[in-house]
């Protein structure tokens, strides 16, 4: 199999297409015309000092717990991007600098802390500013993604470009009003950090991740929906968007995050700040009495543990880790629940199709087009119950 170090898709395409957005027909689902939005920054929401550094020395503890461990990123774009862009920001924490720490986390523009899955970081703030026109773009496909989201959950009318283009442009509090009616649930868009990009909305701005995340955590209440008090695990989960949607909208209290320590660091900050420190278990805590809380857990952790989950999400992330790692996941994905979410794209050297296939214990696989983004598969993978499994 080819490796990603060998690939001719470098880091900096990558950075153009995790940036998506950067050309007007780059997974737009209907015209920018239909449109009207205003793009700004976000002013960030100021700490609360002494509850922030409180925070802030928990999130250290838990990497130096997770670091002092043997990580094997394998030979992925995420190690490529571990070395290119993250190793200062590692020997902060790993060396405990809460001065230098603090900044990072309360400022991530000043970093490439968020670098492959989320906005902002510094490659981002460098890209818009050379190429302006394309930040305008990226808060159209954000107001794009809102309106597949209110289309998705049936909160409006699917777009058809067979018909006539409706006689005004779709106005972005219309589209949230008919979300929040269709959920019963007011919107929010936490912005906790400055010069966050995104769309003005009554309810905050709204970054490109955001109406994503919200149908993520819609999609897993659709799918657990007769379970009483589900449990949750999400592997790869970013900055932590949907187990924040999961628990504000859904109230799904269970949720466990299993990510690498690096990216951890990141989600441990946002829901900490969004949902209270008391919300969220890092690695190395006691999370024995933690059921109505957000676990967050290293791989190895994940790996070793004998825990079973009533759904398992993974989001662009499972087919951009090195094939072996991968597998090893898909493993015990298959014997850790019974229903798994998978949303990927196929670019890659190989598919979680592959995986499926090759499995005798899949009972059953909904494999659709992602309502989000295009490119991407959802698949949701039901395997037999482990009385009956083969």
């Amino acid at each position: 199999m080819k490796k990603f170090s060998d690939c001719a898709v470098s880091l900096v395409v990558f950075n153009f297409l995790m940036f998506s957005t950067l050309v007007a027909d780059m997974g737009f689902f209907r015209p920018e015309y239909l449109f009207e939005g205003v793009g700004t920054h976000a002013a960030g929401m100021p700490p609360n000092s002494e509850e922030d550094l409180a925070i802030i020395k928990r999130i250290i503890n838990a990497y130096q717990y997770t670091a002092s461990k043997k990580e094997d990123r394998g030979n992925s774009m995420w190690q490529t991007a571990f070395l290119q862009y993250h190793i200062p920001i590692h020997h902060v924490f790993k060396n405990g600098q809460l001065r230098e720490a603090t900044t990072i986390l309360r400022n991530p523009v000043s970093s490439n802390l968020f670098w492959g899955f989320d906005f902002p970081s510094a490659s981002q703030v460098s890209l818009f500013k050379d190429y302006p026109q394309q930040e305008r773009i990226s808060i159209m496909h954000t107001f794009d993604c809102l309106v597949c989201l209110a289309e998705a959950i049936g909160a409006t009318r699917l777009y058809n470009p067979e018909s006539c283009p409706p006689s005004s442009k779709t106005q972005v509090d219309v589209i949230i009003k008919q979300i929040e009616d269709k959920l019963g649930r007011a919107l929010s868009f936490p912005n906790i950090f400055q010069n966050e990009p995104g769309l003005w909305t009554c309810r905050g701005i709204a970054s490109y991740r955001a109406p994503q995340a919200i149908y993520q955590a819609w999609k897993i209440k659709q799918l657990v929906k007769d379970i009483p008090h589900p449990r949750i695990l999400e592997i790869g989960a970013g900055l932590g968007r949907t187990a924040y949607y999961a628990s504000q909208l859904f109230d799904i209290k269970d949720y466990t995050i299993m990510d690498l320590p690096f990216t951890a660091l990141s989600s441990s900050y946002f829901l900490m700040r969004t949902l209270g420190e008391n919300r969220v278990v890092l690695s190395g805590e006691d999370s024995s009495k933690a059921s109505d809380c957000i676990k967050i857990i290293a791989p190895d952790e994940f790996l070793t543990s004998l825990e079973s989950y009533d759904l398992i999400l993974n989001v662009d992330s499972l087919t951009e880790m090195d094939p072996k790692i991968a597998l090893n996941y898909w493993k015990k994905i298959q014997v850790s629940t019974s229903i798994f979410l998978s949303i990927n794209h196929e670019s890659n050297p190989f598919t979680v199709q592959e995986f499926i296939d090759s499995s005798d214990l899949v009972l059953s696989n909904d494999r659709t087009p992602f309502w989000m983004r295009q490119g991407y598969v959802e698949e949701i993978v039901r395997f037999y119950p482990s009385e009956i499994k083969p």
